[in-house]
């Protein structure tokens, strides 16, 4: 779950060229813009993180102008992102420790144009009825019958087989930054809505093997094909068949799954142009590997006929500073005129991994 709010240090401050009232300081890898000498290098405060819509209480009043919302900004030419609150502003009943998390504390909502939830574009087109449904349709059974059916259209993510797509951003973990012996496979981070397509293998009935295919938004399971972006690109690949036929060769092999970004006309602003749903997968699972490392990943996943995410370099050393790493993580997308939101970093093992999102596109695109 992420923190949206937390206890964490100020980890250093610098001046701003021109500017005497603010400053610039550090928590974690975020860079943020302060009140002057409001805070020194080792003091605890409370972060709270871009996304982050504040409740309406007088503390906040400030930011009413801005709807409560904490988002990336530019100012005096360096980016700041998220806000920082002395400790005061916490319940003084206990002692708060650094890494705290006080998002329900406080009562921080994550702003919901970014959060983490089935994009309505892609959702599904209204089945079209056949002569004799459109009959049936008229007897109050029937219609109790068919909501019965859809009701159970839909469950839980699957979690149990796989995780729910989600990357630590760096600025969380800048850490990571000091490891100059791990090499990275950098991938483009599309922005689109992730899906998870996943195939089980059954326990066999009768002497006969059956598999289970699940369609999955990123919170749940599509079960019928209900017209919606994610069915129609598992369609277009034919990704059951593909799913089907690894297990089939791989008779040890109990699942398999890949995940991907659905992209569509609707989706995101359509950034990438397209006419129509289009999947760029990411991830290649299985029940006996794990994760697949993202070279390996592409190689059965062009074999099946499907696009993999782009991969930008193999072998990358880390640059120095998260600030370096925003910049490298900024420029054109390989999949249209139109600006990159940022990296995907895969250890070459496949088991690390975290992202870096462009501030130049969340300043373009973050409303």
């Amino acid at each position: 779950m992420r923190k949206l709010a937390s206890v964490q240090e100020i980890a250093w401050k610098r001046p701003i060229e021109g500017k005497d009232r603010i400053e610039l300081c550090g928590v974690l890898g975020w860079s943020l813009i302060t009140k002057k000498d409001e805070f020194q290098p080792g003091d605890k405060c409370v972060y709270i993180e871009i996304d982050s819509v504040l409740p309406e209480k007088p503390e906040f009043e400030f930011l009413r102008s801005k709807n409560f919302r904490i988002k990336t900004m530019k100012m005096a030419g360096v980016y700041s992102q998220g806000i920082c609150f002395p400790l005061s502003i916490l319940p003084q009943d206990k002692e708060w420790k650094i890494g705290d998390d006080v998002t329900d504390v406080i009562g921080v909502k994550q702003y919901e144009g970014t959060m983490d939830i089935d994009t309505t574009v892609i959702t599904p087109t209204k089945k079209k009825l056949n002569w004799f449904e459109k009959k049936l349709m008229r007897f109050g059974w029937y219609r109790q019958h068919v909501k019965k059916i859809n009701s159970r259209c839909s469950e839980e993510f699957p979690s149990e087989y796989v995780s729910k797509t989600d990357e630590t951003r760096l600025q969380n973990c800048p850490w990571v930054l000091k490891d100059k012996e791990t090499k990275w496979v950098v991938t483009e981070k599309i922005d689109g809505s992730s899906g998870t397509f996943l195939m089980i293998k059954d326990k066999p009935k009768f002497g006969k093997t059956t598999y289970d295919f699940k369609v999955c938004s990123r919170n749940r399971v599509i079960r019928a094909d209900d017209g919606s972006g994610y069915w129609v690109v598992a369609k277009k690949y034919g990704i059951a068949e593909h799913l089907k036929k690894w297990l089939e060769v791989h008779p040890t092999c109990e699942w398999v799954a890949i995940q991907g970004e659905v992209i569509a006309p609707k989706i995101q602003r359509n950034k990438y142009k397209v006419k129509e749903p289009d999947l760029y997968v990411f991830n290649f699972i299985t029940s006996e590997d794990g994760r697949w490392d993202s070279c390996s990943a592409e190689v059965v996943i062009n074999q099946m006929g499907m696009k993999f995410v782009p991969i930008v370099d193999v072998g990358y050393t880390l640059l120095d500073t998260v600030d370096e790493m925003l910049d490298y993580a900024t420029g054109d997308s390989a999949l249209g005129n139109t600006l990159r939101e940022g990296f995907v970093f895969r250890s070459a093992d496949g088991q690390r991994s975290f992202k870096t999102v462009s501030p130049k596109f969340l300043m373009k695109y973050d409303e």
